[in-house]
């Protein structure tokens, strides 16, 4: 098991999630979780059962092979920090098939969910982030109950934050 120096090896899942998760229940309409995605600024979220257990995660990735329009991005059109959505989902979203809008979530959500404890190490967590190419993974506490959620964004935020915490 890997460790990390000083403060960096001391953080936990915990200490980087974000909280409250925002989530989508698997009977949503897909239309319904691409709007609270669009809302939310996020490009995926957990999703849960009626009882609110995690039972998968849908994320951008899962709407974009369905999209009508078979033109790739263009040179330039990845712009970060201004609200702007990689792929341009929100520009194509009217080219979406309305058949496939009212489809629940769980037709298209991934199931093969891998979370992470609270109390793992920041480490392990960019670790399991690195190998499976995955931009987000779900927090779960003790009792296995979604707690939190972190993303590629939260494990750099917290190296930059250590980076600028005062020295001793």
């Amino acid at each position: 098991m890997s460790r990390l120096p000083g403060r960096l090896g001391e953080l936990r899942a915990k200490d980087i999630m974000t909280r409250p998760v925002i989530t989508v229940a698997q009977n949503d309409t897909l239309e319904a979780a691409l709007h609270t995605f669009r809302e939310q600024h996020i490009t995926g979220a957990p999703v849960v059962s009626d009882d609110g257990k995690l039972v998968g995660i849908l994320s951008l990735a899962d709407f974009m092979e369905i999209s009508k329009t078979d033109e790739p991005p263009q040179p330039g059109t990845l712009e970060h920090g201004n609200q702007r959505s990689v792929w341009k989902i929100w520009d194509n979203a009217p080219a979406l098939d309305p058949d496939f809008l009212t489809q629940s979530v769980a037709t298209r959500m991934s199931e093969h969910v891998k979370s992470v404890r609270d109390v793992s190490t920041l480490v392990d967590v960019a670790r399991l982030m690195c190998d499976r190419h995955w931009h987000r993974v779900p927090v779960v506490d003790a009792y296995g109950t979604l707690c939190g959620m972190i993303t590629a964004m939260d494990v750099l935020a917290a190296m930059v934050n250590v980076a600028d915490e005062p020295g001793e």
